[in-house]
């Protein structure tokens, strides 16, 4: 059946395509009361799901993930980094903040208020949420904040004809299918647009198992991708698990291929299951408490990383992307317990390396899944998604071609506004912006980082009584205010601490302290660098870098 004509054009001042944590914080930084001005601009936002974080929630639930790897100062509400703490303090739900398994100094705060400590006197701030208390959180932000959610699929973006935004380009209309009625298109017309989308791709199949998945198409197949547990609504990992060992209640023996924090979950269910496991991986498993090196999260050096980063050329930033982000990891904990119950006396479970997954021999008969020469009632895939060009995806090829966008290996070409194209208000969050974001980009605090940001563009757009700020110009927003006040040591000299986290040169601490004794007096009648606004540092042959 070919698609029908849209119908009548609901119209916004933003629209946000993604529901997902990013698009979250996006919301949360455009129509969030900033206590200056109120908010004049509407927003929609699309997405298959029926609330935000639907799918992000979904996969929590099928791999039985009970408590995120990003600390409790890390969550949606962009400007408001003490807000999820807050949230457990209004709601009697502090136990669910559980100490952070690593060490961290590199995580000082300033909020020393009694009752953001934990019995022990640490900062809840530092901190990691349980998946519940997360997912409430995110709820309550998302009931507080004003928008039209549009439950569909965006796929395509044309130019809406007059209209400005606030760079100057003219109005866009997005077109989507709206959910349940596929050959259903309808639109809705915004000033500006956001796409928070998360990268696309195919599932990454090793070659040996992918006949045996095709052939898995029944619910009682002998092999599972974990992302089926997703897009086809399976159920959790443990009750798959039973549904596909045969059904006799008994143990099952499931093997499990992966390196990350999805294999690991999907060994440690099956197994408090009672079932005998092998964790299979290309490499020995490692540990680490983010999803990418502490140094792009550590005070002392992030800044200097994401310098460093943005003096490359796009080319060689794809490269540094995937070095930072290469391969699985495994949270400590996580890694602890997989290595005790292997250790122990008649163990189900075993941790094998075997480099050669990829060339495994693999025969299937109605009972079982032979791999190697052993035989696995269940084999579960946890090997991720191997990620495509974006103009794989008919909305972002759409963009592309209408804006003459650029992309470099794939990606959006993103300036520091992150911005796609000119002078237009089309933006990119998430790991699709990565080349601006870094290395981080994908997770919680490229998140946080992505909404401020472009906040700060439709600052004009958004909030009544502003007026543009001159083009030569910074404007005053919060977006570019220090953004180590929520995390310097209040007992601690702030100039000093500065100097100790970001290793500054001589000549920048001696501009520091002459801004630092400025602020301190006020200002007067002529202010002093770093007083307020953006900081940027220019390299040879790149525009300015902001901070």
């Amino acid at each position: 059946m070919a698609p029908q004509a849209p119908r009548a054009v609901l119209r916004c001042s933003v629209v946000i395509v993604g529901g997902g944590p990013h698009a979250l914080a996006a919301l949360a930084a455009l129509v969030g009361g900033d206590g200056k001005s109120p908010v004049r601009g509407t927003v929609a936002v699309i997405d298959p799901g029926s609330h935000f974080l639907d799918a992000w929630y979904g996969r929590f639930r099928a791999l039985e993930i009970d408590r995120l790897r990003s600390p409790a100062y890390v969550h949606p509400s962009a400007f408001e980094p003490t807000a999820l703490v807050e949230f457990a303090i209004r709601e009697g739900r502090t136990a669910e903040l559980e100490a952070a398994p690593v060490a961290v100094q590199w995580m000082p705060t300033t909020d020393h208020r009694p009752e953001h400590a934990d019995s022990s006197g640490a900062s809840l701030l530092k901190a990691l949420p349980s998946s519940a208390l997360f997912r409430d959180f995110c709820a309550s932000l998302e009931a507080e904040l004003p928008h039209k959610w549009l439950r569909g699929t965006a796929t395509r973006v044309a130019r809406a004809g007059g209209g400005g935004g606030g760079g100057g380009g003219s109005s866009f209309r997005v077109q989507y299918s709206a959910a349940g009625e596929p050959h259903e298109l309808r639109e809705v017309e915004a000033a500006a647009l956001i796409l928070a989308t998360g990268p696309v791709g195919a599932w990454s199949i090793p070659p040996p198992f992918a006949p045996l998945l095709s052939a898995a198409s029944s619910a009682c197949g002998r092999v599972l991708h974990s992302e089926q547990l997703l897009t086809q609504g399976r159920g959790t990992l443990r009750e798959e698990v039973a549904r596909r060992s045969g059904g006799d209640g008994g143990p099952a023996s499931v093997l499990v291929i992966g390196g990350g924090i999805s294999a690991a979950q999907a060994a440690l269910t099956a197994s408090r299951a009672g079932h005998r496991v092998v964790l299979r991986s290309r490499r020995p498993l490692q540990s680490r408490p983010f999803d990418i090196a502490v140094g792009w999260l550590d005070v002392r050096h992030a800044d200097r990383l994401r310098f460093e980063y943005l003096c490359l050329p796009p080319t060689r930033r794809l490269q540094a992307i995937r070095d930072a982000t290469a391969g699985g990891s495994v949270p400590a904990p996580y890694l602890e317990e997989l290595q005790r119950l292997a250790a122990s006396p008649g163990s189900s479970l075993r941790i094998e390396v075997d480099e050669a997954v990829d060339r495994s021999v693999c025969t299937s008969t109605a009972d079982s899944v032979q791999v190697n020469g052993e035989d696995f009632d269940l084999v579960v895939l946890c090997t991720g998604v191997a990620p495509e060009p974006l103009t794989s995806s008919a909305l972002f090829r759409s963009v592309e071609e209408l804006l003459g966008a650029p992309t470099v290996g794939g990606l959006p070409r993103v300036d520091s506004s992150l911005r796609w194209s000119r002078g237009e208000d089309v933006f990119v969050l998430g790991a699709n912006a990565g080349l601006e974001l870094g290395p981080g980009g994908g997770n919680l605090v490229g998140g946080m980082r992505g909404a401020r940001v472009v906040s700060n563009e439709l600052h004009v757009l958004m909030r009544e009584g502003v007026c543009a700020p001159p083009r030569s110009g910074w404007p005053d927003r919060t977006a570019f205010a220090n953004k180590y006040a929520a995390l310097l040591d209040g007992r601690e000299p702030e100039v000093d601490v500065l100097v100790q986290r970001l290793h500054l040169a001589p000549k920048a601490i001696i501009a520091l302290k002459k801004a630092r004794e400025a602020a301190a007096a006020g200002c007067g009648s002529r202010a002093a660098k770093g007083c307020k606004g953006a900081c940027s540092v220019r390299h040879p042959g790149g525009p300015p870098i902001l901070f």
